[in-house]
């Protein structure tokens, strides 16, 4: 018989790749962890893993479980959280989020959900749109929000919110306020985000449109990177509006009017492909003004 243990083994090995360090994952002597993957493979009819090196590594039978287990542990994990506290919401939610959206978006709107439902862990972790969705996908995150679209075959995505991005300088810089054209900021130097960043994406599209690069540029890997950059005039900036709202507001930036430069994007909404939703999740997503599990897009 196959038992919730052997599964939690399982999904063990298959993260570590290794039967010694998944050992100390579960608490188990090597052994122990051995024996475990032996009855499941005989449970379920054929071995899991192949040798690869020092490592091992999961075979088909194994990836297609692997879905299965992750699916079923967590539904395991929802039900006797909600059993144990008479159907109260509680657990621990995963989420992700790209630089823009985790920094300037998510705090405020979660801040609701915290107050409302105080038996709920939120951890938020924040990258560039390229590693939360590898996050994901690796399922390290239940959930999350970037800045360009997905990549991954395996995982879903739906518009969350629309987002403009501007092209922005230091008070005082000449190009300060003024309409110009794309073939103007050719000739700038330019404050960008790092590669894998959904903002530097939209930057780049946008450009090439005109058929234009940024080729002169300082890279940061941050939003207040960029901003502390073109604070220190060393160039043009391209940031979301929702991360420079209090500097335009107080003048410390000022936009630059481009002509025909559409920095207009979409911010998703990820999960990896048939994820299961706890109720925290279900309940977050909600508060976030997310529902039920809208078309594929």
């Amino acid at each position: 018989m196959v038992t919730l243990r052997q599964l939690q083994i399982f999904l063990a090995v298959a993260r570590r790749q290794h039967v010694t360090a998944a050992a100390r994952d579960v608490h188990l002597s090597q052994s122990a962890v051995s024996a475990a993957l032996r009855e499941l493979a005989s449970g379920l009819g054929g071995p899991l893993f192949v040798p690869s090196g020092r490592r091992i590594e999961l075979n088909e039978r194994g990836r297609r479980l692997l879905d299965d287990a992750a699916d079923l542990l967590q539904r395991v994990d929802d039900l006797v959280h909600r059993y144990r506290r008479g159907g109260a919401i509680t657990g621990r939610v995963r989420l992700g989020a790209s630089t823009t959206i985790g920094m300037y978006l998510l705090p405020e709107l979660l801040a609701g959900f915290v107050q409302q439902h105080p038996d709920v862990d939120v951890d938020l972790q924040v990258g560039n749109s390229e590693t939360i969705e590898a996050r994901v996908l690796a399922r390290e995150l239940d959930a999350a929000f970037i800045e360009g679209p997905k990549t991954a075959a395996a995982i879903d995505a739906w518009p969350f919110r629309d987002d403009e991005l501007c092209v922005f300088v230091a008070a005082g810089h000449p190009l300060a306020g003024r309409r110009c054209r794309p073939s103007r900021l050719a000739k700038e130097r330019w404050v960008v985000r790092e590669q894998g960043s959904g903002t530097r994406a939209v930057l780049v599209a946008a450009l090439r449109e005109h058929g234009l690069e940024a080729a002169d540029a300082v890279t940061f890997g941050h939003s207040e990177a960029v901003k502390q950059g073109v604070r220190s005039g060393l160039g043009l900036g391209c940031l979301s509006t929702l991360a420079l709202r209090r500097e335009l507001a107080n003048g410390e930036f000022v936009r630059v009017k481009v002509q025909g430069l559409d920095l207009r994007r979409r911010l998703w909404h990820i999960e990896r492909r048939g994820a299961f939703r706890c109720a925290a999740l279900t309940a977050c997503l909600g508060a976030l003004g997310v529902g039920g599990r809208p078309e594929t897009k």
